[in-house]
């Protein structure tokens, strides 16, 4: 028989329990399916976990200190922005697609953690929706910050940076839960373009040159 280590087995239940919970819903889904799909005994998960509430709770945690470490780490780069004049108004849309996307990445890894954070999470209780508002607060911080950096660097008229963020974070999560509504898998490249075309239009300054010089 093959051990795994504590840490290993704990990532092992919280992936199988994600696809469990998006799969079946988590009022639907049980500890017995988890078990079923992590191939593991009711005792080994108790090992970690004292109900799939708890499992839920861990999954959650998880995707906040993903963005927290994105957070992080993008502070660190400090990344510079060239003068708004040597850029286009495309190329400022799909720059900011490209951040947006990386985002996006970080906290919908799977269209389960999509399902669990937009639709299966919502309204359990008051300590889940605390930390589903700890995971927007992070979200909408960073959006905030690019704001920042890009109304300072000429990019962005002058506006209220923690409105427009919050705005284009509920916009996305909203755009993702209608897609979800379908059988197609999510498309986040698409959804991150098509959001940063949409608020871009009324975000970018005059001073970016024009796409085409006239003749």
């Amino acid at each position: 028989m093959s051990y795994m280590r504590s840490g290993a087995r704990q990532r092992q239940i919280l992936a199988c329990a994600k696809r469990v919970f998006a799969e079946r819903g988590f009022h639907a889904a049980n500890v017995s399916h988890i078990c079923e799909a992590a191939k593991i005994g009711r005792g080994t998960l108790y090992q970690y976990f004292a109900n799939k509430h708890s499992v839920l709770t861990a999954i959650l945690r998880d995707t906040l200190e993903r963005v927290r470490a994105l957070m992080e780490r993008m502070s660190a780069e400090g990344r510079g922005l060239p003068p708004p004049e040597a850029v286009s108004r495309e190329g400022a849309i799909r720059f900011s697609a490209r951040q947006l996307r990386e985002l996006l990445r970080v906290v919908f890894e799977d269209d389960d953690t999509l399902r669990i954070l937009l639709r299966e999470a919502v309204g359990l209780d008051v300590d889940v929706e605390k930390l589903l508002g700890e995971i927007d607060e992070v979200l909408i911080g960073i959006v905030e910050r690019d704001l920042q950096r890009a109304r300072d660097a000429g990019f962005v008229r002058d506006l209220d940076p923690r409105a427009v963020a919050t705005l284009v974070v509920g916009g996305i999560e909203k755009l993702a839960l209608r897609a979800l509504r379908s059988d197609a898998p999510v498309d986040l490249d698409a959804l991150a373009l098509e959001a940063t075309r949409l608020h871009a239009v009324g975000t970018l300054s005059d001073r970016l040159k024009p796409d085409r010089e006239d003749p």
